[in-house]
């Protein structure tokens, strides 16, 4: 019925189109019905009769016959504007009935034919519409291209510049209706119009000039499913420099997955409610409506939305007028957006309730969440970061904002973290909704640089975006980089930037692009299967960690500068990475600096991985010492990438920060640019005791090595007045001792000796620093027998410091930020190392708050440690524990506790129980979709259920392929999160043997995780025993 209403709602149908659409019920005769009619009749018996009736039937034969052909010529004569279709995408018919199909428009297989055409004219009709698109294939291979709908790129010579599309959300049945209207501009003549569109049910299809002069008829249209485009095939070429219009009416279902136009729920007052969102990046605004569908393709766009009114609907811009029907439906018309891109497009229908607060220049910025995390003010605090981040923005970019308003919308289910559509950005409720009586420090910081991260995109990305996917760093990276710089303004104590964005950031993406099978930051993406691909750690963090470093050799005010031009330049466009490039160039010459940013950072963007410096003391000749680079890997053994070209191919622009220090001075920095595979170079006061350091803060994205005199004497140092070296050296220090032991290019004793200096460690960098340095070789010894000597031997470092802080008592009444953030951090770090690695009273301690929860039913375990007491209490406690997180897991609705208490529930001794959590994280009504990912990699980091998850990756893989597979991130981040950690040969033959056997994608992933494992087995059989060895004398000492 409601499809029915909505194409009541359509434009007047013309005489043409009510003949053209009677001709097409009659088998495409169209013949008119009144002599059949009456030949119909009782027929008469006299022979006169039959003769009379015989004449009628001839006359009325031949009037038909003339009929016909005078339509016919009409039809040529007005050049009819337009051809009804009906085409069914590559899936079954969706909902809303088909419309009327011509006679070339090909149905798939098992939809319905069109009203009054049998199944053998239709298979007829098909026939010879195959017919057709043979011979048309022929005529490409003769001419040796592919046809414009096979090539992975739409052609180019349409481009849109307006859209005015109009939907109608029936949320009762979850379809979907729109209309497209697409003003085309055409650069090539040409007959096609290819355009993207996947997954709908297309109705009609029209195409006429925007002027008077005519309308162009259209022969026939097909999917092409490979390539996921529509194919309107006209019985003319299009004219160049002219205008057209083209019409599409089409239906879909409104998902129950995470992309396209998709469903979400929540309970409120125990009632499920539902809501649509869009989520459209990269590839998936086809599956809303038809589309030119890549980043290249901006156009301006007129949304409006009919839904009940019941619902309130969003879109990217404000509501211009809502118009009433009487039948309790209303349609939404929102403003025109300015040119953009169809991948940050966005709607949403739902019956939220929203928060406001304006900015100095006037934008308008709502919350939009659940009713009753709105009356909570579970949003206030995201509210009123965003508007004092636009007003940051503003003034660093002196670009303003683009848009009269920006939405924040918290949804409860969603693919990623969060989505920069412009002027309506969607987020995960646990990105974004924050409660400060029950939420920790790690907890607003996540929320607080999600934000900054989107609000970024509002310039990177939406207002200036990349030409194509290859240079997605381009946004993601910048976006990323100014999460820390964003969060610097909002709590300038937290040295985001310079502390932080080193364990976070550049440690973290270093493991990853020190693999074999690792890629460049910018990539060459042929089709829409290789998009995916690059939206990983590498664009994001890699991304971010190149843009740190040319902000450093540059200068943070040149840098600034040469962003704001880049901005303003390219504002409402595209840009490709020379752009920014020549304008960081021109910027440092207007300050009398020449240096040729493209030269340097295209070695760095175009190649993978990166180098690893080593400095040796030439012992021969006074202060001079030797540099040299080489491709830094984890696994010498490991295939690479590309065969014909090895490691030692691999060269940098290396900007080299260094200082000489003793035990109590270091010298101000010099910065040496490295090229060559290896330099000599002087370098001045540099006496027997003095040692060098490279890299000052870690600000280039490089590793750094030394003789094992100089690691000596930096070992010294650290251990007498650890303070002359900054924060970040300390932490850069012991990261990259970890990793090049690792590697095998260091003793395995030199980190674990470097550590012994942390008891007298008082800042939190260099503690994060090597908590997580310590986690994956922690993982790799976990189920060895001789664990317990490394064990052993973390214990007594972290025993006096845990001692000295101790732990933190509840701060319910206080704000999250009163507290010194880097105080409580380095508290909570050194916790976590105590409880993880036995500490006994750190045992005692979260079982007794455990304990204390449960028997008063008051939970007052201080905010910034629950997760750890959760996660301690229900590995060392009983099944009851368990079953008590479990209950409260499903009874509160504070999504921060939500999320910990799932975590908890992983961190069992019991493998009965964490079967049971894997086997509920598949069921939606139980976990949410984005959260069972995290269920399953959490089990797999616990010794006691690597195994388990394991199996149940593989035996579950066709289930976990088929939810997760289109989208970013999810896939790979499963696939890492389960295997990274297996480490014995069979694990390993395992993994092969299921990559040979496993259907579906993810083949970049799973590469990865090969090397990844061989390198695990590798370290296992040449350095565990050197490491035990050492620590076996160490402990006896």
């Amino acid at each position: 019925m409601a499809l029915e209403e909505k194409r009541e709602k359509r434009p007047p149908v013309t005489p043409m189109m009510i003949e053209e659409e009677a001709a097409l019920r009659n088998g495409s005769r169209g013949l008119p019905p009144g002599p059949w009619a009456e030949a119909a009749g009782p027929r008469p018996r006299t022979t006169e009769r039959h003769i009379a009736v015989h004449k009628r039937l001839v006359l009325g034969f031949a009037v038909s016959i003339l009929a016909l052909l005078a339509v016919t010529m009409i039809a040529v004569l007005l050049s009819v504007r337009f051809e009804e279709c009906g085409a069914a995408a590559d899936g079954p018919p969706r909902a809303g009935g088909n419309g009327s199909l011509s006679g070339a428009a090909r149905q798939p297989p098992g939809a319905e034919q069109p009203p009054g055409q049998s199944e053998e004219e239709a298979r007829g009709g098909e026939a010879a519409e195959e017919e057709e698109e043979e011979e048309e294939e022929e005529e490409w291979q003769r001419r040796r291209e592919l046809p414009p709908w096979a090539r992975p790129r739409l052609p180019r010579h349409l481009r849109p510049l307006h859209y005015n599309l109009m939907l109608s959300a029936f949320m009762e049945n979850f379809t979907f209706s729109g209309e497209v209207n697409v003003q085309l501009e055409v650069r090539n003549a040409s007959r096609y119009i290819v355009l993207h569109a996947h997954r709908m049910h297309i109705e009609a299809v029209r195409v006429a000039e925007d002027k008077l002069a005519g309308g162009v008829r259209v022969a026939r249209t097909f999917f092409y499913p490979q390539t996921q485009v529509f194919v309107v095939v006209l019985n003319r070429s299009l004219e160049v420099q002219r205008s057209y219009n083209l019409k599409i009416i089409y239906n879909a279902l409104i998902e129950n997955e995470l992309l396209g136009f998709f469903r979400s729920s929540y309970v409120l007052h125990g009632e499920r409610r539902f809501l649509g969102v869009t989520q459209f990046s990269p590839t998936h605004a086809r599956k809303a409506f038809p589309c030119f569908d890549e980043p290249i393709y901006k156009a301006t766009f007129k949304i409006s939305i009919r839904h009940q009114a019941t619902y309130l609907s969003l879109s990217n811009m404000p509501v211009e007028t809502s118009v009433f029907e009487e039948d309790g439906w209303v349609t939404d018309h929102f403003s025109q957006t300015p040119l953009m891109s169809t991948y940050y497009l966005a709607w949403a229908v739902c019956n939220f309730t929203y928060r406001e607060t304006v900015t100095k220049s006037g934008v308008v910025v709502r919350l939009y969440a659940r009713p009753d995390a709105i009356r909570r003010g579970s949003g206030d605090y995201a509210l009123n970061i965003t508007r004092r981040l636009i007003e940051f923005y503003e003034d660093y970019f002196k670009v303003p904002y683009s848009l009269p308003k920006l939405d924040l919308l918290a949804v409860p289910k969603h693919p990623y973290a969060a989505m920069e559509n412009w002027g309506l950005s969607v987020f995960v409720e646990q990105r974004i909704l924050l409660d400060p009586s029950i939420s920790s420090i790690l907890y607003l910081l996540d929320v607080t640089m999600v934000i900054v991260h989107e609000l970024c995109h509002q310039w990177f990305g939406d207002l200036v975006t990349p030409v194509w996917w290859e240079d997605v760093w381009l946004k993601e990276g910048f976006a990323h980089y100014f999460e820390f710089v964003g969060t610097d303004y909002l709590y300038p104590g937290w040295n985001m930037e310079k502390q932080r964005f080193l364990t976070d950031v550049l440690h973290e993406v270093m493991l990853l692009d020190g693999l074999a099978s690792s890629h460049p930051v910018s990539q060459e993406v042929q089709q829409a299967s290789d998009i995916d691909r690059v939206f990983d750690w590498i664009a994001y963090k890699k991304g971010a960690a190149l843009i740190r470093m040319l902000a450093n050799f540059m200068g943070h005010s040149v840098f600034q500068m040469g962003l704001q031009d880049y901005l303003t330049i390219h504002k409402y466009g595209n840009a490709a990475r020379n752009d920014l490039w020549n304008t960081l160039s021109k910027a440092l010459k207007r300050v009398g600096k020449s240096v040729n940013i493209q030269e340097v950072m295209d070695q760095w963007t175009l190649q993978m991985g990166y180098p690893v410096i080593t400095i040796l003391g030439n012992e021969t000749t006074d202060n001079i010492i030797v540099i040299s680079q080489e491709r830094f890997v984890y696994d010498s053994d490991a295939k690479p990438k590309d065969p014909a070209r090895g490691d030692n191919s691999y060269l940098w622009q290396i900007p080299l920060t260094i200082a000489v220090g003793n035990t109590s001075h270091i010298s101000s920095e010099a910065i040496i640019w490295v090229s060559n595979k290896s330099e000599h170079h002087r370098i001045p006061a540099l006496e027997e005791a003095s040692w060098l350091l490279g890299n000052i803060n870690q600000t280039g994205y490089f590793r750094v090595n030394y003789d094992i005199r100089n690691w000596r004497l930096l070992i010294n140092q650290l251990t007498r007045n650890h303070e002359v070296l900054s924060v970040s050296n300390r932490a850069g220090l012991i990261d990259d001792a970890f990793n090049l032991a690792r590697a095998g290019y260091l003793p395995q004793n030199i980190p674990l000796e470097i550590m012994r200096y942390l008891s007298e460690e008082k800042d939190f960098l260099p503690w994060h620093a090597a908590s997580r340095a310590l986690y994956p070789l922690d993982k790799l010894l976990d189920r060895t027998e001789n664990y317990n000597i490394f064990n052993e031997y973390i214990l007594r470092q972290v025993a006096s410091m845990y001692l000295k802080l101790g732990w933190p008592t509840n701060n319910l009444n206080k704000s999250l930020v009163q507290a010194s953030y880097q105080h409580e951090e380095l508290r909570r770090e050194v916790i976590m190392l105590a409880c993880s690695f036995g500490n006994k009273h750190c045992h005692q301690q979260a079982a007794t708050l455990i304990s204390d929860w449960i028997s008063s039913n008051r939970n007052r375990i201080p905010l910034n440690v629950r997760d750890i007491v959760y996660c301690t209490g229900v590995s060392l406690m009983d099944e009851d524990v368990w079953e008590f997180i479990w209950m409260k897991f499903h009874s509160t609705t504070a999504v921060s506790e939500k999320k910990i208490l799932l975590e908890a529930l992983t961190c069992s001794d019991d493998r009965n129980l964490l079967n049971r959590l894997l086997n509920l994280s598949l069921n939606s009504e139980v976990v949410l979709d984005q959260d069972a990912i995290d269920v399953i990699i959490h089990v797999a980091r616990n010794p006691h259920g690597r195994d388990l998850a394991w199996k149940f990756f593989r035996e579950k893989w066709k289930i976990l392929n088929a939810r997760y597979g289109e989208a970013l991130f999810m896939n790979s981040k499963l696939v890492s999160g389960v295997t990274e950690f297996l480490n014995t040969e069979g694990e390993l033959r395992e993994l092969k043997n299921f990559i040979k056997s496993y259907e579906g994608g993810a083949a970049v992933s799973f590469s990865r995780a090969v090397e990844t494992v061989e390198a695990n087995v590798r370290w296992q059989r040449l350095y565990k025993e050197e490491l035990f060895q050492w620590l076996r004398k160490s402990l006896t000492q």
